[in-house]
């Protein structure tokens, strides 16, 4: 008696099919695996650059408190070569250039040349900040501008001038405010406040920016 073979069934190829599906699957996780990681890693060195200027600005701010005691003698007029403005209308201030960008009423100060660093839509720059002489590392810039906190030039106003309060011992509604409509609660006896902001430039064109309130 003769046996006849049974056929095999024809081989399709499905599993070799689901094995690459799985292969490439597993290949796009790492891939993403990598991507998150290494953002996570640009996030991280962003923030330490930005710590390091904004630390850095501290000196930077302390050489215009110095040079606004000693360099400015009458502090009564503006004195643009030394980054220095007796008024400011602190409303209309914009020390970025990014703030309400469709505001063209708002007045800038020129960082950078032709006032790169401005958004679409502004009218253009107009105080001039003083460079620097801090040491800092390489390829790296400062600079600062100085503004009396009062709305007109001239000899100190109490009630046009934003200045320390005398201590009568009464609570304020406003703390942490200067408004120049409450003169009512400032001194005449000392000096105005003086409002120093300071831009550094560092590493990977990270920008910090800082203020401080001083007052003599």
């Amino acid at each position: 008696m003769r046996c006849v073979p049974t056929p095999r069934p024809a081989l399709r190829g499905v599993s070799l099919i689901f094995s690459l599906l799985a292969l490439v699957a597993l290949s796009l996780a790492g891939v993403a695996l990598v991507r998150s990681v290494g953002t996570g890693t640009l996030v991280l060195g962003n923030l330490g650059f930005k710590q390091s200027a904004t630390l850095t600005a501290d000196t930077v701010a302390q050489e215009a408190i110095n040079a606004l005691r000693v360099s400015i003698s009458d502090k009564t007029v503006s004195a643009s070569t030394a980054g220095y403005y007796a008024m400011v209308d602190n409303g209309k201030l914009d020390i970025t250039g990014q703030q309400l960008p469709n505001d063209t009423a708002r007045e800038l100060i020129i960082w950078e040349p032709l006032c790169t660093h401005v958004s679409q839509n502004r009218v253009g720059c107009k105080y001039a900040p003083k460079a620097a002489t801090t040491s800092l590392p390489a390829n790296w810039s400062a600079q600062y501008v100085i503004f009396r906190m009062c709305q007109s030039e001239g000899a100190i106003n109490p009630e046009t001038c934003a200045m320390p309060t005398t201590g009568t011992g009464g609570g304020s509604t406003k703390r942490g405010k200067l408004d120049y409509a409450d003169y009512a609660r400032f001194g005449s006896t000392a000096s105005p406040y003086y409002r120093v902001i300071v831009r550094i430039q560092g590493d990977r064109n990270t920008v910090s920016y800082t203020e401080t309130l001083v007052h003599f």
